[in-house]
């Protein structure tokens, strides 16, 4: 990978060459050589590849040229806090706009800090034009958001991870499109998931007479009102009874 101002292998074995230090860069047939003060470092890539590495590293490219943005871009921003890097934008391109996605946008940028704010990019999916272009730029070394989290944040969106970009000192650039077998679909959703009501609580059943039956809930039993006895009429002292 070319980080900015580095040659950087990653593998079992984690490398890290700074142009500045690079004395030679050439190419030994299938080989690509480069030669620091200390040390010698050979990348088996093929001649084609290894001639073209040679010369991204002897003749790199701008960040703009890497970042495919041209002066007729049509570019959206969102969440992107960096002020030098918006105002080189608004050199490059005129139409740039800041905080929104204009349908028909072709390039969106989008800052991620956090892991959380990667959902952000179900939204922006729904903008993207079929042939459009996300990057993803996200700070390095962070504990708040890996590389990992990226990958699984686009893939979820429906998006492909094609390139990676220094888009400076702190950060890194994900290149997102859509698949071509995804190109003219609706856009996928995430599954959602519902939790089912909880089961009714059933009250202890009797046993013997009166028992429920099984599958039902047991109503605690009404108590019965008390009955009141029909009061004796008392016959006074000395009448006498009407037959």
């Amino acid at each position: 990978m070319l980080e900015g101002e580095s040659l950087v292998f990653r593998g079992d074995l984690r490398l890290e060459l700074p142009f500045a230090r690079m004395r030679e860069v050439a190419l030994d047939g299938d080989e690509l050589v480069v030669k620091t003060e200390d040390q010698e470092a050979r990348f088996e890539l093929g001649a084609p590849v290894a001639e073209r590495w040679m010369r991204l590293i002897k003749e790199p490219k701008s960040l703009f040229e890497k970042l495919e943005v041209g002066p007729e871009s049509r570019v959206a921003v969102v969440d992107v806090n960096d002020s030098l890097f918006v105002t080189a934008l608004r050199e490059r391109t005129a139409n740039v706009s800041e905080g929104r996605v204009p349908g028909g946008a072709p390039v969106i940028f989008f800052g991620a800090e956090t892991k959380d704010a990667l959902r952000k990019i179900q939204l922006l999916r729904a903008r993207m034009i079929d042939s459009g272009v996300l990057w993803v730029v996200r700070p390095k070394g962070s504990r708040a958001i890996a590389e990992t989290d990226v990958y699984e944040a686009v893939k979820g969106a429906g998006l492909v991870d094609t390139k990676v970009v220094a888009f400076s000192r702190t950060h890194t650039a994900h290149k997102c499109i859509i698949p071509l077998e995804l190109r003219g679909k609706a856009v996928p959703r995430p599954p959602i998931l519902s939790i089912p009501p909880s089961a009714p609580m059933l009250h202890k059943a009797k046993t013997g007479k009166g028992a429920a039956k099984p599958g039902r809930s047991v109503r605690p039993e009404a108590k019965k009102a008390p009955t009141r006895k029909a009061a004796k009429k008392k016959t006074p002292a000395g009448a006498k009874r009407r037959k």
